[in-house]
C-alpha cells in the first residue's frame, strides 16, 4: 500500500514552484501513521535518477521536502506503507528499468500464490531484474513485458495511449491470475508509469485524482504575483508553464478531478489527457 504523486510538465526549471504550489493540495502521508519509507524518481539530462528516504523520520514530509531542488519535467514521488515485503531499499518505490519509472498504491490479492505464474510469464532478462520481494515490482515487470511484446519497450516516441493500453492489459492479466490463485476480490491497482515523455495512470480500488495546471502564479519561491511587472523575465515562464498532476491523497480538491474508477488515464507529450476504461480490449 502507498501514496503517490506524479507530475508531467513542460518546463523543468519550475518543478520546485509546482511542488510549492501543490503543497496545500496533495500529500503522501496518511492521517493515522507515518510512511515506512519515501522514494522519488525523476529525469534529467537523459538520466533517470532515484532518491530514497528510509524509515526513522519523526515528522511527515511534504513532496517538496522529500524531493528538494530538482529541475525536471517528470517526477514520481511515493510513500510506502508496507503490506508485502520487508523494510529495505529494494522494496522502496518508485522502481526503475532503463527509462521507465513505476509506482503503485494498492495490494495484489493472493500475491504469494500467483507469484510463480507471474514470473513464468516473464522473459529471463526481466526476471533477473527483480531485486526485491514486493508485488509492485513484479507488476512492473509484467507491464514491461507487455510493452516488449509490442516492440515498444525502448521506443522514446511511444504514444501515451499505447502505454496506457499496456497498463490496462497488465491489470487484466493480474486479475485473471489472482482469480486462478483463489483471490476472493479484485486487487487494488492504482499504478503510474512514465518514460520521461508520457505519463500513464490507472485507478482501481483506491482514490486517484488529477489536475490540469496552467501557470504558477502567485509563486512564493520567486516572489511573483500575477500583476508583477512585465519587465521581470521570470514572469513569462511562470505564466506559460503547464502540467498534469496525479495524486492519490488530495487534501484540498481545488482543480482536482477524480479519475473514474476502473479507468486508465494517458498523458501525452503535449499534456493532453485521455481517459479510457481498463476493461476495454485493444
Amino acid at each position: 500500500m502507498g501514496a503517490l504523486v506524479a507530475i508531467l510538465q513542460n518546463d523543468p526549471s519550475l518543478m520546485r514552484c509546482q511542488l510549492a504550489r501543490l503543497g496545500a493540495h496533495v500529500s503522501l502521508v496518511a492521517p493515522d501513521r507515518l510512511p515506512d519509507a519515501y522514494g522519488f524518481g525523476y529525469f534529467t539530462t537523459g538520466d533517470v535518477l532515484l532518491g530514497k528516504r528510509p524509515t526513522g523520520a519523526q515528522a511527515p514530509l511534504t513532496v517538496a521536502q522529500l524531493v528538494g531542488e530538482v529541475a525536471t519535467e517528470v517526477l514520481v514521488a511515493h510513500a510506502r506503507y508496507a503490506t508485502i515485503g520487508n523494510h529495505k531499499d529494494e522494496n522502496t518505490q518508485p522502481y526503475r528499468f532503463r527509462r521507465w519509472l513505476f509506482a503503485h498504491d494498492g495490494t495484489v490479492e493472493a500475491f504469494e500464490q500467483l507469484k510463480p505464474r507471474l514470473l513464468d510469464a516473464l522473459p529471463e532478462f526481466l526476471r533477473r531484474n527483480v531485486s526485491g520481494d514486493t508485488d509492485t515490482e513484479h507488476v512492473f515487470m509484467v507491464f514491461l513485458q507487455n510493452l516488449r511484446a509490442e516492440g515498444r519497450l525502448d521506443d522514446l516516441d511511444l504514444e501515451a495511449d499505447v502505454a496506457g493500453a499496456a497498463l490496462a492489459r497488465t491489470i487484466r492479466q493480474i486479475d485473471a491470475w489472482s482469480r486462478e490463485a483463489g483471490a476472493q476480490r479484485p486487487s487494488s491497482l492504482n499504478l503510474v508509469a512514465t518514460n520521461g515523455r508520457v505519463l500513464v495512470a490507472t485507478r482501481r480500488g483506491r482514490p486517484l485524482s488529477y489536475a490540469l495546471l496552467e501557470g504558477v502564479l502567485p509563486c512564493e519561491l520567486h516572489e511573483l504575483q500575477a500583476g508583477s511587472p512585465d519587465g521581470d523575465g521570470r514572469l513569462r515562464n511562470h505564466r506559460l508553464v503547464k502540467a498534469v498532476c496525479f495524486a492519490s491523497r488530495v487534501l484540498a480538491p481545488n482543480g482536482f478531478l477524480e479519475v473514474p474508477e476502473g479507468s486508465v488515464a494517458a498523458v501525452s507529450r503535449d499534456l493532453r489527457v485521455t481517459i479510457s476504461p481498463i476493461q476495454a480490449h485493444g
